[in-house]
């Protein structure tokens, strides 16, 4: 009975490690970069961040879709999400936040283990949920630095793999790639209340509204008008 009873707790043990076990990263801005907006004010506390990859989108696509808010709906459906948090996660500050996110691949429909790491910030003028946020964002920053260049960008390869630790100071590397926003050196002023001395910060870009249809009408007759009156 003592042996089955050993036999029985071990096998318990080892299956509830085995169900236990998840994907780990810790990422965050809580170093000596935070991120601001295209005011170079602290990114407001709420606003979403998240980290994944894109499935079929091109670099240039991506730099491309990043302007417009047409453009932010055909990433988010290309974009494989890992986690995401807001602004001020366990720091109770803005422009910066610090997360451990351990989801289990099993509940990441089609996420591809080892897949290349890609930041993405938003600032929006709602973001009481995610889904608020991407259909009201304004600013937004897409970056990533190579996993070649940094392991640590590179998702683990299993629920079990040790844990990666990104942070977006690793963006200030030469090898960082930059599809929205920018790398901005020197100390930022909105950024000195939250870190001792912010060396850096990573800038959000605008996200332009694409010109209504009715004024693209209005301008191709215009234009049209004047061919004509100049033939004439």
């Amino acid at each position: 009975m003592k042996k089955f009873l050993t036999i029985f707790i071990t096998s318990c043990v080892l299956i509830n490690s085995t169900t236990s076990s998840a994907a780990t990263v810790a990422w965050g801005a809580a170093i000596d970069t935070g991120i601001i907006d295209t005011g170079s004010a602290a990114l407001a506390q709420g606003n979403y961040v998240r980290i994944g990859y894109f499935g079929t989108l091109t670099n240039a696509q991506i730099q491309a879709d990043a302007t417009t808010p047409a453009g932010i709906t055909a990433l988010n459906a290309d974009f494989h999400e890992f986690a995401n948090t807001t602004i001020g996660t366990n720091t109770s500050a803005a422009g910066s936040f610090s997360i451990n996110s351990s989801p289990t691949y099993a509940s990441l429909s089609g996420f591809t283990p080892s897949s290349q790491m890609y930041f993405w910030a938003l600032d929006s003028t709602n973001h009481t949920s995610l889904s608020n946020a991407l259909s009201t964002v304004t600013q937004t920053a897409i970056a990533y630095v190579p996993l070649a260049n940094n392991s640590n960008w590179q998702f683990p390869a299993t629920d079990i793999a040790a844990t990666k630790s990104p942070d977006i100071k690793d963006l200030s590397n030469a090898n960082a790639v930059f599809l929205a926003g920018s790398y901005v050196s020197g100390t930022t002023a909105s950024l000195t209340p939250i870190f001792s001395s912010p060396n850096h910060a990573l800038q959000l870009a605008t996200v332009g509204a694409a010109p209504e249809p009715s004024r693209i009408m209005y301008f191709g007759i215009a234009l049209l008008g004047l061919i004509w009156r100049r033939r004439r």
